[in-house]
C-alpha cells in the first residue's frame, strides 16, 4: 500500500514503527499522544497510526488517561490517521517514537526529514542517510551519524491524577519486550500479598493454560479509565532482552506517589536504559518533564525550517 500524507497542512508527523507483530496499546501510544498535546502548540502535528488500533480505542485511551477539552478530541480525530501498515509512505516530516528500525524494514519511507527517538534498535546505530534524525540519550546509546543528545520526556503537566487508591499490584506485560513468562505469576503470588491487576495482551494472558492459576489475577481489557486509582503497587518485572529504553510506568508512578518494586532485576549494569530513567527518577525528577522550552522545539525547528 502507497500512503501519501498531507504535507501542506502538517509540519511533522508522528508515528510509531508497524509490522505483523502488533504493538497494541503500549507506551509508545502514549508517547505519540504526549508529543501531540505539546507539540500542537507551536506547529501543525498530525498523527499516523499503522496497526490494529482503530478511533474508538485510541480515543478511550486519550480521555481515559489525559486532561483534554471537548475541542481538542475533535481536532485530535481530525488530526488522527489510521492506515493499516503501508509499504511506502510520502511525507514531508516524521517523527517515530521508538526508533523502530527493524520493524521498518522492507518498508519505504519517502519524507525530508526522519526523526527517531532512540529505544534500543543497534540498527540506528548503522545509520548513514543525511535525512535521518537520531535523537538519544548519550549517556546510553554510542554516538552515530545525526545523533543528537535528548532524553524521551512525559507530559505530566496532561496527565488526570488519581483522586483514589486502590490496594492492588499492578504488572505490566506486553508480548514485544515485556512479556511474563507462566511460572512467573506463581512466584509473584508466593511473593506478594493482595491481588494482582495484569496488563496483557490477550495471547499473553496465562488463564486457560496454567493450572491453579488464582483468582487474585485480574485481566481486565485495555485500555483502562484512570488505571492510577486501580493500584497502589507496580512491581516492575525483568525484560528478557535486558533493555528498557526509557521506561515511563515507573516515571508516572513516581509522579502519582506509587510505590514501585523492582522483582528480580539483576542486571542494573547492563540495562542502561533502565539505570539512568531510574537515576533521573531519584535524582532529576523535572528533567524528563514535558514542558515549555523544551529542546525538542529548537531540535525540529532547526531541522524542518520552522
Amino acid at each position: 500500500m502507497i500512503l501519501r500524507l498531507d504535507k501542506e497542512n502538517y509540519d511533522l508527523w508522528l508515528t510509531y514503527s508497524w509490522s505483523a507483530n502488533n504493538h497494541g496499546l503500549c507506551g509508545h501510544t502514549y508517547e505519540v499522544i504526549d508529543y501531540y498535546l505539546f507539540l500542537k502548540e507551536h506547529m501543525r502535528v498530525g498523527i499516523l497510526l499503522c496497526e490494529d488500533i482503530d478511533w474508538p480505542t485510541f480515543r478511550n485511551s486519550v480521555v481515559g488517561k489525559y486532561i483534554i477539552s471537548d475541542d481538542e478530541l475533535l481536532q485530535l480525530e481530525k488530526d488522527t490517521l489510521f492506515v493499516n501498515r503501508p509499504n511506502l509512505v510520502h511525507v514531508n516530516n516524521i517523527l517515530f517514537t521508538d526508533g523502530g528500525a527493524k520493524s521498518l524494514m522492507g518498508k519505504h519511507i519517502l519524507a525530508q526529514k526522519i526523526f527517531h527517538f532512540a529505544c534500543g534498535d543497534k540498527e540506528l546505530q548503522d545509520n548513514d542517510k543525511d535525512n535521518v534524525i537520531i535523537l538519544q540519550d548519550a549517556r546510553i546509546y554510542n554516538d552515530c551519524k545525526n545523533a543528537i543528545d535528548y532524553k524521551k520526556r512525559i507530559n505530566f503537566d496532561r496527565l488526570k491524577k488519581p483522586t483514589k487508591s486502590t490496594r492492588c499490584n499492578l504488572l505490566y506485560g506486553t508480548k514485544n519486550c515485556r512479556n511474563i513468562p507462566d511460572q512467573m505469576y506463581l512466584d509473584l503470588l508466593d511473593k506478594y500479598d493482595g491481588r494482582f491487576m495484569c496488563l496483557t495482551n490477550k495471547e499473553n494472558r496465562p488463564a486457560g493454560r496454567l493450572e491453579g492459576l488464582s483468582d487474585r489475577f485480574d485481566f481486565p481489557e485495555m485500555p483502562i479509565a484512570d488505571l492510577f486509582e486501580k493500584f497502589d503497587r507496580y512491581i516492575y518485572t525483568p525484560v528478557p532482552r535486558k533493555f528498557d529504553c526509557s521506561p515511563r510506568m515507573i516515571a508516572e508512578c513516581k509522579f502519582f506517589e506509587k510505590e514501585v518494586v523492582y522483582y528480580n532485576i539483576d542486571y542494573w549494569d547492563e540495562d542502561k536504559g533502565l539505570y539512568w530513567r531510574k537515576w533521573d527518577i531519584d535524582n532529576d525528577f523535572e528533567s524528563i518533564f514535558l514542558k515549555e522550552g523544551d529542546p525538542i522545539l529548537e531540535i525540529l525547528g532547526e531541522h524542518i525550517g520552522l
